[in-house]
């Protein structure tokens, strides 16, 4: 399983993107995605405008059994009750923020909870923050 950062959300999180569109509006949060993408059911490259730049990043839906063995025990994680995006992430910081602002969103507003795991650590919402914040600061 390649290294990036994975996404525990509550399965009654919302996964369309228009849903989620509607939330980074109201967060003020800079990130468009394409219309009519269900999360829940699309493998492949999540598209979306970052900043005014059309990117996109690699996701995946997995089982919580999946990825059970990379995480850290979490006192928070419902494993039957968890569905888990994993974003894989390439050397493009528009992809990265694709990553680091759909963790954001989920964070900030539905209960999600983010997994690095180069760093083996959960990424609290200022975490977060702070990651888009360097990537924004080298660009």
């Amino acid at each position: 399983m390649s290294m990036g950062l994975f996404l525990l959300l509550p399965l009654d999180a919302p996964l369309k993107t228009e849903q989620l569109n509607e939330t980074a509006k109201k967060l003020e949060i800079p990130i468009i995605y394409n219309s009519d993408i269900d999360l829940g059911t699309h493998s492949g490259f999540l598209p979306a405008a970052v900043n005014g730049v059309k990117t996109a990043v690699e996701m995946f839906k997995l089982s919580f059994a999946e990825v059970s063995y990379i995480l850290r025990p979490n006192k928070d994680i419902n494993p039957e009750g968890t569905l888990v995006i994993q974003f894989r992430l390439g050397g493009s910081s528009n992809e990265t923020l694709i990553a680091l602002y759909t963790a954001l969103l989920y964070l900030s507003s539905f209960n999600g909870i983010a997994f690095d795991s180069m760093s083996n650590k959960y990424f609290s919402t200022e975490k977060l923050q702070e990651k888009i914040d360097e990537i924004l600061k080298k660009s």
